[in-house]
């Protein structure tokens, strides 16, 4: 009992700590932590050890959720200047430039200096979003200055200027050029855009309504740089080589020049430290990435992916388990694939209802298949990068970029819910969570 009362203090503690922060971290370490709540709340179902494990995983959150009030503060937009009268920023790109579906040009800079239009310069910190126009797509690390005026908290620049580039810039455009060039050869088509997004994280013009349509669907992870890539890498690496000491080295080998080819994604930095820690358990490891992550790769944080990222990870490591054991009893095997998917709903909604103001429920069952889709279409780009822009490989991968785009496009076109259809489908599980123990208990009793 003292460790469920532990746990609890310690839940209702970081609770409070994170309703003063602001941004996506405080969203990721909210769920969090009101999941091992309720899970600590219902120790009493569980024997000790859960109890226990509950305990640790409180503690864990609480230093979280310290950090992640740090990273808010650090992270916060501070010029010395009032922003109206600002006409040049100086900072760091946080990581590689994409494009909107409009075309524009946008990214996200750690800002250093400001300058106002009467030429006085002074000091700047935190993270702003810039956007305008540019035909290239700028590399992470890359110090730049930036032309322009504040639109709210949006930088809108007319000019930029490059001032420093490291060598392990030149390198990696390089070689992601050399990449684009093998998969997506003279004439680029859409299929052959998202291999290289899926393979790189570039974005392009070309699938940003495929992007898009995911997004709005509740699918945007599937599209994201994580575990599913640097698996399919280590996977590889597995069946040519075998499964020892020699293999292993080779995956670590193959994941750690993905991720420094690919960039220094949100995404991608989470699945790597999860990959580089998997001699831990799955929960404890899962908040050890996220406590990494915020101490290594802070500015990599603010981006809207990473915290669905970190909502799937926590849904499906703490929350997947309980409702795959309950709902096997009525669809089988099916119910780890559907128990993931619920999962992952039951944190994400209300970051979709935030930003979209609506929820497709069908993406409970297409998720698992747009998952599926995405892998192929990833290993299509490995296949063009090593065979090259062979006929048949072609083929192949529209057939499986036009199998993915319908799907989006059937789930934009079903039925739609908020508040309420979430609700519903809350008090659902949680029904058959206690169905289900009930039934458990009386089983035992009726035994004994």
């Amino acid at each position: 009992m003292k460790y469920l009362m532990l746990s609890i203090l310690l839940s209702v503690l970081s609770f409070c700590l994170v309703t003063c922060t602001a941004g996506c971290v405080s969203i990721v370490v909210l769920f969090f932590v009101i999941c091992f709540s309720i899970l600590s709340a219902c120790g009493a179902l569980f024997p000790s050890a859960r109890i226990h494990q509950a305990t640790v995983m409180s503690l864990m959150v609480l230093v979280a959720s310290v950090l992640a009030f740090i990273t808010c503060r650090n992270l916060d937009v501070e010029i010395c200047f009032p922003s109206a009268y600002i006409t040049s920023i100086e900072g760091q790109v946080v990581y590689d430039s994409s494009f909107t579906k409009n075309g524009n040009h946008i990214m996200k800079i750690r800002m250093k200096r400001c300058a106002t239009v009467t030429g006085d310069e002074g000091t700047a910190s935190g993270i702003v979003s810039v956007i305008g126009e540019e035909s290239q797509i700028i590399s992470a690390g890359v110090h730049i200055r930036l032309y322009g005026r504040f639109s709210g908290d949006l930088f809108i620049y007319d000019d930029i200027q490059v001032l420093k580039r490291s060598t392990l810039n030149d390198i990696r455009e390089r070689l992601i050029s050399r990449l684009q060039k093998r998969v997506l050869g003279e004439d680029p088509d859409d299929p052959s855009l998202l291999s290289i997004l899926l393979l790189l994280g570039r974005a392009d013009g070309g699938v940003m309504s495929i992007q898009e349509k995911a997004r709005q669907c509740g699918c945007a992870h599937v599209l994201a740089l994580s575990g599913m890539h640097l698996g399919i890498l280590a996977g590889i690496c597995m069946t040519v080589f075998g499964k020892g000491k020699t293999a292993r080295v080779l995956a670590f080998l193959a994941v750690s020049a993905f991720v420094l080819t690919a960039g220094p994604r949100a995404s991608l930095i989470r699945a790597a430290l999860s990959f580089f820690l998997f001699f831990m358990p799955v929960k404890e490891r899962s908040v050890a990435v996220f406590l990494l992550h915020m101490m290594l790769f802070p500015m990599t944080m603010v981006e809207q992916g990473c915290c669905y990222g970190y909502l799937a990870i926590f849904a499906i490591t703490g929350l997947s388990p309980y409702l795959n054991a309950v709902l096997f009893q009525y669809i089988g095997r099916a119910s780890s694939l559907v128990s993931a998917s619920l999962s992952v709903l039951v944190f994400s909604v209300p970051v979709l209802m935030l930003n979209n103001g609506f929820w497709c429920p069908a993406v409970i069952i297409a998720s698992p298949i747009a998952g599926l889709l995405a892998a192929f279409s990833m290993i299509m780009g490995i296949l063009l990068l090593v065979i090259g822009r062979a006929g048949f490989l072609l083929h192949i991968n529209t057939f499986v970029f036009n199998l993915m785009n319908r799907l989006f496009d059937l789930l934009m076109n079903l039925p739609k819910a908020g508040w309420m259809g979430y609700g519903v489908m809350v008090l659902l599980l949680i029904t058959l969570f206690v169905l289900n123990r009930i039934h458990h208990r009386y089983y035992m009793l009726k035994r004994l």
